[in-house]
């Protein structure tokens, strides 16, 4: 979130005359500590911590170019971002590692994962049964990962840019959770996880298969959470009602069984049924009629 926060700050510090004068300081300090943070990340001595860095940086780079040349919804401009940044930092590895790299940074990957999970299971000795699945699972999933907190980095680096600098002349504010929204083909991306989950395929397709999975997966999980908190809204349950019953769930471990796999089935059927228009549309029949004498 710094990096871009602090690039967007500069380069386009906005229109206000009151905050003008202290929104570059606020850029220099937050872009002091992104930096700081990468170079310790990136001279660790880790081949993954180089590489998520040089990831960042150039991640950081293109979602500001993009913002800037060509503006569109934020959603829309930081997936550009993670595929620009992704297809750069693979060029970048394979031109200075070799394609002997993939399988050092996957090494290193499983090794974070089980040393994190080793710790947990310590604290947490009922863990033990998910160590290995989990390990397994994320050693294979954090290029997905990297680009869903790179997805919120970088949103929130703009709704931050917005509020420091006032800034409106470039792109479109954030999106309601409510209004959240994705395009018709990331249903592709589940069905190309299905596919590898079911087919003969080899290692590689079955890796970036998983990953595609994961990231659409999880948008359509927000989708579908978006459907609920609207519908919600609509019948008048609060938004805390919602949370407690979200905190609930967690805490008995129902959303790997019940509650993840049904939001992301709702938001894969949203593709179709268009729930919140037809919400919408049936608010709107019930004003008329109450409107008609």
């Amino acid at each position: 979130m710094g990096l871009p926060c602090a690039a967007l700050l500069i380069i386009a510090p906005g229109s206000h005359p009151g905050r003008g004068n202290w929104s570059q300081p606020i850029a220099g300090l937050i872009g002091a500590i992104s930096v700081a943070l990468l170079v310790l990340s990136g001279g660790s001595g880790s081949r993954l911590g180089a590489a998520t860095s040089a990831y960042i940086v150039l991640a950081s780079g293109a979602f500001v170019s993009v913002v800037l040349l060509r503006p569109d919804t934020i959603l829309r401009q930081a997936l550009r971002s993670i595929v620009l940044a992704g297809a750069a930092t693979a060029l970048l590895i394979r031109a200075i590692w070799g394609t002997g790299a993939w399988g050092a940074l996957a090494w290193e990957a499983t090794r974070d994962t089980s040393l994190t999970m080793r710790t947990m299971v310590e604290v947490l000795p009922d863990a033990f049964p998910i160590y290995e699945p989990m390990v397994r699972f994320i050693s294979m999933t954090w290029p997905a990962m990297l680009a869903l907190q790179t997805l919120a980095g970088l949103a929130l680096a703009w709704e931050l840019h917005r509020r420091i600098a006032a800034s409106t002349a470039q792109g479109a504010p954030l999106m309601r959770f409510k209004d959240f929204e994705i395009g018709d083909g990331w249903v592709w991306g589940i069905v190309a996880w299905l596919g590898v989950l079911i087919l003969p395929v080899s290692s590689f397709l079955h890796v970036a298969g998983t990953n595609l999975g994961l990231v659409a997966g999880t948008l359509y999980v927000l989708r579908g959470a978006a459907i609920v908190a609207t519908f919600a809204e609509a019948f008048g349950i609060s938004a805390l009602t919602l949370v407690l019953v979200a905190a609930a769930a967690a805490a008995l471990a129902l959303p790997l069984l019940f509650v993840v796999p049904g939001l992301c089935t709702l938001g894969i059927t949203d593709t179709w049924y268009r729930y919140r228009r037809r919400l919408a549309a049936a608010k709107a029949g019930q004003g008329q009629r109450s409107n008609t004498p």
